[in-house]
């Protein structure tokens, strides 16, 4: 049996390392929805459905990877593979990833739908319906791209004019939008516009917040599946990236949904009113307990000397009744057994 080539030995390295990493976050999948469905037991339906469909379109894209790697590792094995073709499986998985993408954007449209105003405000229907015709541009040149892969079958394929400028375009709306995710949450979830809003502490805080909350995750897998494609949409690299690309989009938004705290089953968002997240506290797990203002805690327990004053005379005038009660029971008792002791004489 000869030596597989170097152009082999490529493609099935790439393979390999994308069902790696994408299996390893699926692992994360699995864990945050058990997580999602046993914290957040009576939150809305409608983000119960989402997660769900999350859930079964996920583990349906990674059987599909999965199943991918089976076909070139195993069935394949007697076989060059130094061209790759597109399997069934390898179609199906990429539309997956395509309405995968178009999900978790129009989730966080929106959240900044919401955290940029509301209804009644211009920056928040501008930013939500920027990052909604990004979405939707993105989509419809994924979905010809799909098109494409089910009529070529040869993923070398996309190294033609057409092919790499069509699905080039989708990429670059898709980064585009989850740019747009990235700042415009910045600058709504500040400080500045929402001063009662807990603040992460430390840099494990810091940077989940900032890759999960705010959607820098979604930037960096983005901009990595671009910029592989457009350096080489004939070689397999960018393959490896849209294997896990899907899962980190599933991930985020399932992260962002677990990070809420919890109010007798429902999620509380991170700019909900502080008194809603107070009154939570009692309901949440001990990892979700945390203290909003350590300044405040101690103002409740330091006392001043007339506070002091006041509380030591209530004291003492509670020692007083006490004293005259004992006094009071005494006295009757004391009468009670001279009565007793008349009648006994007289008898």
């Amino acid at each position: 049996m000869s030596s597989p080539s170097p152009a082999e030995v490529e493609n099935l390295v790439v393979l390999f390392v994308g069902f790696a990493f994408a299996t390893f976050v699926y692992g994360l999948t699995f864990f945050q929805t058990y997580i999602y469905f046993s914290r957040y037991s009576n939150d809305h339906t409608w983000t119960k459905l989402l997660v769900g469909a999350l859930f079964v379109l996920d583990t349906t894209s990674n059987c599909l990877v999965s199943d991918r790697l089976y076909h070139y590792m195993v069935k394949m094995f007697d076989v060059a593979t130094e061209v790759l073709y597109a399997t069934p499986a390898f179609c199906i998985q990429y539309l997956l990833s395509v309405i995968l993408t178009m999900i978790a954007q129009l989730f966080f449209a929106s959240r900044l739908y919401t955290v940029c105003g509301g209804p009644t405000s211009i920056t928040s229907k501008s930013v939500s319906t920027a990052v909604l015709f990004c979405a939707f541009i993105a989509f419809v040149f994924g979905l010809t791209s799909v098109g494409q892969f089910f009529q070529q079958r040869q993923l070398s394929t996309f190294a033609s004019p057409s092919m790499a400028i069509i699905a080039g375009i989708s990429q670059c709306f898709a980064a585009v939008a989850n740019i747009i995710i990235l700042i415009a949450m910045c600058w709504s979830l500040r400080p500045a516009r929402y001063p009662d809003m807990l603040q992460p502490q430390g840099v494990f805080e810091n940077l989940a917040v900032l890759f999960v909350c705010r959607g820098l995750g979604l930037v960096i897998i983005q901009l990595m599946y671009l910029g592989t494609f457009v350096a080489s949409p004939g070689k397999p690299y960018w393959i490896a990236v849209q294997m896990v690309a899907p899962r980190v989009y599933t991930n985020t938004v399932l992260g962002l949904l677990n990070t809420r705290e919890v109010k007798h089953g429902v999620g509380l968002n991170e700019e909900e009113t502080l008194s809603d997240r107070q009154d939570s506290q009692n309901n949440s797990f001990p990892g979700q307990l945390r203290f909003r203002d350590i300044k405040t805690t101690q103002q409740s327990l330091s006392f001043s000397p007339q506070g002091e004053s006041s509380r030591g005379s209530e004291i003492e005038e509670a020692c007083k009744s006490y004293a005259d009660n004992q006094n009071l029971e005494s006295i009757s008792s004391h009468c009670s057994e001279q009565n007793a002791y008349d009648k006994a004489s007289l008898s």
